[in-house]
This record gives structure tokens, sequence and C-alpha cells, in this order.
């Protein structure tokens, strides 16, 4: 390991390397410098442990190294991506998709100065979210609305303002763990609320939150947004919640996560927790995601009572998790679209809404039957899409895609071929065949595939 340290060219050698310059760009001198000193680091850091754990150097030279690292920094982040996982709200994809921008939320609003925090009659300070709240009251008939960052500071919020130092009772088959470690134990804890555990794993009956019912403690109900139970199982609807919480002087905050606000006659959305219906059962405060089923970017919004609403914009809290302007500017755009009927032009519920003829008749435009060869088979297929994202777990809906296989190249090999083209194309590997899901498809995206069927021969030659 010693002379491998010792062959480490020197910082200076680096920066004046052809290549390096080349691959830094635009990079300032003292950016270089740093990206090679921490870049270095790394690379002497990873020598000691793999001579420790007797692994093998690493596969690339320090010299190396630090082009790719200088790369990396130069590229566009996020890149443009196509989704062919089938699955509409892919987190790792950016979650929901926003369209192109459009109406008067553009650079001339966002790029400038802007009145995001500005009231015209009085020609002082105004409220922010003001606009944006005033058109949650009309889409959801709440008596109150409020913003932050994501669903899990609108519950953080919703529980430290109105609950903290009193119990929350919670079914034990709702405490529930999503993506990035967030759970609910944890939450009701950092709130300074007290949990109170409530039924059984697989059941728990109404009556299990009569006998801990006491005035002052607070009711919570969870979506379980990721997973589902089924068999031997029993929850409590939210109307039974709503109706013990009168009984008893409770308020009742529901954690909905996934934000369906959309009427719909559609059979895999029945058992969704709705935004509409919970609000006009009387929910206290409803928590959800702008970013799922709402159709828009990231952010949380509680929609319900006024006198809980309240607390939470005077709560300490509520200041270090509001929303940033663009955020804002775009919400109330798409609220607009809401509030005119016009849902199904949201870039979510238009490639939701599909059909199978408009799907096949995208992918009979590719010419399929040109990019096969001897080796190669594709072929069209039915596929089962799904919402994801900490949405509908339980119910897929139809949709179509490609399947791809070669008698020598492995699936893995075109999975990589298509993720690292340069605009890559996400799909995923079923039964030893790689599988491209269209349901998530922009018209655009069509003619990237097309280009990518077309230039799989050659990859298909030189993997050969």
């Amino acid at each position: 390991m010693k002379h491998q340290l010792y062959d480490i060219p020197s910082v200076h050698d680096i920066l004046n390397d052809h290549s390096f310059d080349r691959a830094c760009g635009a990079l300032s001198h003292v950016a270089r410098s740093r990206l090679v000193r921490a870049t270095l680091h790394l690379y002497r850091e990873r020598l000691r442990t793999n001579a420790t754990e007797r692994r093998l150097p690493p596969p690339c030279t320090p010299l190396m190294a630090c082009v790719d690292a200088a790369r990396l920094v130069q590229q566009r982040f996020p890149k443009r991506v196509i989704n062919g996982t089938g699955v509409l709200l892919h987190t790792n994809l950016g979650r929901c998709p926003l369209g192109p921008p459009s109406g008067p939320t553009d650079s001339r609003s966002l790029g400038g100065y802007s009145s995001v925090e500005w009231d015209f009659e009085t020609q002082e300070r105004g409220d922010r979210c003001r606009p944006v709240e005033l058109r949650l009251q009309l889409l959801t008939g709440a008596e109150a609305a409020v913003l932050v960052n994501n669903c899990a500071g609108a519950l953080l919020l919703a529980l430290s303002a109105v609950a903290s130092g009193r119990e929350v009772l919670v079914s034990r088959s709702e405490m529930i763990e999503i993506g990035g470690g967030f759970r609910i134990p944890e939450v009701i804890a950092l709130s300074g609320c007290i949990l109170r555990e409530i039924g059984t794993t697989n059941k728990t009956r109404l009556n299990d939150f009569e006998r801990n019912a006491s005035p002052g403690s607070v009711l919570l109900k969870v979506h379980q947004s990721n997973f589902y139970q089924k068999g031997f199982v029993e929850q409590v609807s939210i109307e039974g919640m709503v109706a013990l919480g009168r009984q008893f002087g409770m308020a009742v905050i529901e954690d909905n996560g996934s934000g369906l606000v959309v009427q719909s006659s559609d059979a895999t959305l029945a058992n969704e927790p709705s935004v509409l219906k919970s609000v006009a059962l009387g929910v206290d405060a409803v928590c959800f995601s702008a970013d799922k089923m709402f159709g828009s970017v990231q952010a949380g919004i509680v929609v319900g009572k006024s006198a809980l609403v309240s607390k939470m914009r005077t709560h300490p809290l509520y200041r270090a998790i509001r929303l940033d302007k663009g955020r804002i500017a775009s919400l109330h755009e798409v609220l607009g679209t809401h509030l005119a009927g016009r849902t199904a032009e949201i870039p979510l519920w238009h490639l939701r809404n599909r059909t199978l003829e408009q799907l096949q008749r995208c992918l009979d435009q590719l010419d399929i039957p040109l990019h096969q060869t001897d080796s190669l088979s594709i072929r069209c297929l039915s596929l089962q899409a799904t919402f994801g994202g900490g949405s509908n777990p339980d119910k897929s809906f139809a949709s179509l895609g490609l399947e791809l296989h070669h008698r020598e190249i492995s699936p893995d090999a075109l999975r990589r071929y298509f993720g690292a083209r340069a605009i890559p194309i996400i799909g995923y590997i079923r039964k030893r065949r790689f599988i491209i899901d269209v349901r998530a498809f922009f018209d655009a995206d069509f003619d990237e595939l097309r280009d990518a069927l077309s230039e799989l021969k050659l990859f298909v030659r030189m993997e050969e």
C-alpha cells in the first residue's frame, strides 16, 4: 500500500494536466484545487481501507478519479430522464411530473422581484401563502389552510401546535414507516406529544379508542400509504374517528398522505382516502402531500378548522418550514387548474387517464420489427402500472410496454444501455427480460425510445 500512496501525483501536477483541464470547463482555479484535494483525500482513504480489508485497489488512477469528479460537478442536475418503470409517482425520479411552465408563472414573475409577500391594498407586507390558501379553501371546502415544505413537516406542525404535552391516540396498525426512515412514533415524540398505542397490529376497533378516550387527547388517523393489510384485519374508519372525537371533545388529525382531491369513478381509487371527504366529515386537520395525487410540487398542506389552523400559523415551527416563492407560484397555478375543472390537464392525471388504445398507437409508430435481429427479441406486452410514491399501494391499472431479450447479452446490460443514454430511459428487469413500461411516457419520450431502439443494434454488435 505504501508505494501506491507514494505514487499519487501532487495537486499541482493534476491541476496542470490537460485532460483534467478539459474536464473542468469553466470551474475556477479555487474550485479546481478544492476538488482535487478532496478527491485525492478520498482516494487515499480508499487505499487504506482496501489494504485493511484486503480488497483490490481502486479501479482507476488518481488522475482519472479527479477527471471523473470534475465531469460530475459540471453536469446539469437534475437531468431529464424517461420513466419506463410504470410507477407514475416514482420518488427516485422526482415523484410528480410537472410538465412545461405555463400561464403567468414564468421567468418574468419568478426571475425578478415579485409580489410574493406584498399587499397591494395596504402597500405593506402581506401573507405569502394567503392567495394559495384561499384557493385551497375553495377546492376542499375547508375553513382554513396552511402550507409547509412537505407532509412530514405538516404533520409535525399540526401535532406540535395542537397536541404538544397531550396524549395522541393512534392505532398500532398505523404506526408506519415510510421512505427515508420517517416514522410516526418518532414524529409524535419530536412534537412533544405522548403516544398512546391503540388496538393491535392487525385489528383495531372503535371501542379500543373509546376505552382510552379523554377530553384533551387527540385522535390521529394515518394512511397506510406504502403497504396494505388483508386477511384477518380491521380498522376504524375516519367517520368513526370523527364521531368519537365529537363525543369526547377530542381533535381529530388525519395524515392523509397522498392528497387525492380528484372526484373520480375510477375503481382503483375507491379505497384511497379523499381529502374532500375528510373535510366534509369534519376532520379538524387533514395533512397531505402536494407532489403525489394532488399533482404539484413538493409541499405539505393542512386544511381544516380555523381554530386549529390558526394555532399552526402562530407556532414558531411554521417559520422554519414555510414555502419559498417558486413552490407557492406552482401550487397557485395547479390549484387554478383544479378549480377550473381541468384536472385532466395536470400531467399526472393526463398520464393516468390515457387509454390503452392511445398507448398502442404510440408503440405502433416505433416500427419495432425493424429493430429486431436473430438474437434480439423485442415485443409489445400488457403490463400493470401503479401510482407509487406512497399512494394507492394495493391497486394497479392496465398499461403497455416493451419486453427486450437477447440470447447472449444479459438483461442488466440492456438496462445499463438504456440508462446510460444522454436522456436515460429507466426500466426494470422481470423474469430475465428488460421491460420498458410506457404508461409514464410523454409524447416526446417515444421519439427518444425510437432513437434508442435504432442505436441498439450497434450496441448489440459491440457486446456480442
